[in-house]
């Protein structure tokens, strides 16, 4: 094979599965945000399924890109990787088409928050990805040269689809080892005070765009699209997050600016069934006891309010705001954040929360570790594990080819000295 054509089947490895890796993994890491993404898409068709199937397929897309993704950056599989991935994009090149013309989301989703372009841009990226497949197809399977031997490419598909489950998985039943939203770890909810800091909203309507400003958003037939820097700064996220009591906009009034506070956060209220209700009470009830004050914040109206109060028997003050603005301040259909001195500290969803601790903590200190999240050291710490196997894979074949040519060079001194 001529030098060219090897140097272009390694970079068009490297650059098509390095974006299908990005794309797999930022949809693992925030599976919820995925997960919207899908319901948004299966709404405007009215195709609407159960969570539960919306989850599945969001896991199942968001592994199959990075598992291959990688196994065609890597050389492995040199027929299977870049077909699956071809596939892939049969359904996506006409699908991202029908975006771009009907223009019926915002973006495609294709990389989540980490990443937004436009459609047209999206389109555009899908065609040089399936032009670059098709040049794989020809020529892959002519270079034989990959990162791993064929005999032990079935170990490292299965680790690389191990670490991806364990990514997603975390992401939903915790929460995003990475924040790519709006309101990080280190994010101020406290308002700022300048009357000209905040954001203009922009929701959509029957195709039709209308900026709202922070205390006059629509009613839930309007669609939230993005949010647009008006006059301040962008730190004023006290305009961000717009807190309401009725029709009271009381976002400075609630968000304490000193000390702890916890942040009950329901995006979801109609999904919030009665399970986790004792357990929320028991984490008011002990926080209330050492003096630290917790707020729900709901995403519904004022009725859901009360349909709430009534179920859950909720001693704690509740509030209503956007649901989409409570769905990038936390994922999960319960869940809590943790201001210190109104700067966001940690999230964590309530299913991941032992109620043993919670029901009898040992300490204050203990109480308060159970409800913080450790998703960047976690991230760290998985991808030292993943990469510290993929490398003793690496090296596990080179022992095995080193101990198999001694073993045929010891045969030919043999038969040498026979003869």
């Amino acid at each position: 094979m001529p030098v060219w054509k090897h140097v272009t089947v390694w970079v068009l490895r490297l650059l098509i599965g390095g974006v299908f890796v990005m794309s797999g993994l930022v949809k693992s890491l925030d599976l919820w945000g995925f997960v919207f993404k899908i319901e948004e898409y299966l709404a405007i068709w009215d195709m609407s399924q159960p969570r539960t199937i919306v989850f599945m397929l969001a896991m199942g897309v968001a592994g199959y890109e990075f598992v291959l993704g990688l196994l065609l950056a890597m050389g492995c599989y040199k027929r299977v990787a870049p077909w699956g991935l071809f596939l892939t994009m049969v359904v996506m090149l006409p699908l991202t088409a029908y975006i771009w013309i009907a223009d019926p989301v915002s973006d495609c989703g294709c990389f989540g928050d980490f990443w937004k372009i436009s459609n047209g841009a999206t389109f555009l990226k899908n065609i040089a990805i399936t032009t670059g497949l098709l040049l794989l197809l020809k020529w892959n399977s002519e270079i034989r040269e990959a990162l791993f031997n064929p005999a032990i490419q079935w170990m490292v598909g299965a680790w690389i689809s191990l670490y991806i489950i364990i990514i997603g998985l975390y992401g939903y039943n915790a929460q995003p080892m990475i924040d790519f939203r709006s309101f990080p770890v280190g994010t101020s909810l406290v308002a700022s005070g300048d009357d000209d800091a905040g954001f203009a909203f922009v929701y959509e309507k029957d195709g039709q765009r209308q900026e709202f400003t922070i205390d006059q958003l629509p009613d839930s037939t309007w669609e939230f699209v993005d949010r647009i820097p008006v006059g301040g700064t962008e730190g004023g996220n006290g305009a961000e997050l717009a807190v309401f009591d009725g029709e009271d906009e009381v976002t400075a009034d609630v968000i304490e600016p000193e000390g702890v506070q916890l942040l009950l956060v329901l995006s979801e209220p109609k999904r919030a069934g009665v399970t986790f209700t004792y357990t929320i009470n028991e984490i008011y009830e002990y926080a209330d006891s050492i003096g630290i004050p917790m707020i729900a914040l709901l995403g519904t109206d004022s009725r859901g309010v009360a349909i709430w109060r009534d179920m859950s028997m909720a001693e704690y003050p509740c509030y209503t705001a956007d649901d989409t603005l409570l769905k990038e301040l936390s994922r999960g259909t319960i869940s809590l954040v943790v201001l210190e001195d109104g700067v966001v500290t940690s999230k964590t969803t309530l299913s991941s929360i032992s109620p043993d601790v919670i029901e009898s903590p040992e300490s204050e200190e203990e109480f308060m570790d159970e409800l913080k999240g450790y998703g960047n050291r976690w991230f760290t710490a998985t991808n030292i594990i993943f990469g510290g196997a993929l490398l003793a894979l690496y090296l596990f074949q080179g022992l095995i080819l080193a101990v198999r040519m001694k073993i045929k060079s010891a045969y030919r001194k043999k038969a040498m000295k026979n003869s």
